[in-house]
Formats: C-alpha cells, sequence, structure tokens
C-alpha cells in the first residue's frame, strides 16, 4: 500500500525530527516578549513549526500562544491538538532528561510520551497521507499547544483568533 511506503521511507526524519523537539527543556517560565510562557516553550514552539515548514505545509505561529501547520482545502478543519510543554523532570532518569537517545528502540527524554513524540508522529502521518495522494474530505491542522501542563491558556488565545474544528483528537 502506498501509505505504508511512506511511512517507511519518513520513518529516519521523524525520529530525527522527534529527537531535535525532545532536546529542547520546555517548562513553563516567566514570559517574554512574543514568548508567554517562556524561552523554552518559545523555542519548542518555532522548532515544531519550522519542521512542520521544512515538511512542505503550511505553518502559522499565533503571538507565540500556539501554533499551527495544515493541509488540505476547504474552511471545516479537523484538528490533531497536541502540545510542547513539559512539566518539570523531576529526578530519577536512567539517562539524559532531554537527551533524546534511544536504548533498545525507545527514545528517552522528557516529553517522548507527553507530548512532543505523539505530536511529530501524527505531522509525519499527515505527511505520509498527503505524499500518498490520499484524498481528504476536510483540511487537517496540526495543532502545537503551548500551555497544557498549566492549565492550557493558549487554546483560549487560539479560539480568540480561529474557529474551531468540527472535529478533532489528540494523539497522547
Amino acid at each position: 500500500m502506498e501509505l505504508n511506503k511512506q511511512i517507511e521511507r519518513l520513518k529516519d526524519e521523524l525520529v530525527s525530527s522527534t529527537q531535535e523537539l525532545l532536546r529542547i527543556k520546555s517548562v513553563e517560565e516567566p514570559a517574554l516578549e512574543g514568548m508567554p510562557y517562556g524561552p523554552g516553550v518559545g523555542k519548542a514552539l518555532d522548532c515544531a513549526l519550522d519542521i512542520s515548514s521544512r515538511l512542505g505545509f503550511k505553518t502559522v505561529n499565533l503571538d507565540g500562544y500556539v501554533g499551527y501547520a495544515e493541509y488540505g482545502e476547504g474552511e471545516d478543519y479537523v484538528g490533531v491538538l497536541g502540545h510542547l510543554d513539559v512539566v518539570p523532570e523531576g529526578d530519577g532518569w536512567n539517562y539524559p532528561r532531554y537527551g533524546a537517545e534511544i536504548h533498545d528502540g525507545r527514545i528517552y527524554a522528557r516529553g517522548s510520551l507527553d507530548d512532543k513524540g505523539p505530536i511529530m508522529a501524527a505531522l509525519y502521518g499527515l505527511a505520509a497521507i498527503r505524499d500518498s495522494k490520499l484524498p481528504l474530505s476536510k483540511k487537517v491542522r496540526i495543532i502545537f499547544g503551548t500551555n497544557e501542563e498549566t492549565g492550557s491558556n493558549e487554546m483560549h488565545y487560539y479560539l480568540k483568533k480561529e474557529k474551531p474544528p468540527v472535529s478533532g483528537f489528540t494523539p497522547d
């Protein structure tokens, strides 16, 4: 199947991009100009949008609060909502907290499961759908939240600027 071929083709790039994002410590800190949740979260948002742009998607950064990558046509869209912020990493790690090292076929880093890894998987899944030329009845928007761990306030900002999706899910 063509989709499986595209997924296999993108696999190494997905791993590399996920590691790139995981190496950013994106714990909320005091706001700076253009970075309402601090410099680490701002850097993670910029990184996710850069990866999306490299994949050829249209990207939008809503004043550092939230960003998205989208593919498809039409007004209605399906939202895939993830987040780039992480809670403080705590103690007891066997591998560097932001090293994004691979051991026994797994990536170890803060945010690998919640939620940087899943949102990158969704982004690359959308690239595989696009490259397979599968028809979509709605536009798809990968939404990169930045404040889920401490209140999801970025979504209030998002909904002031954008209309809500007609349907959606979160990959985590």
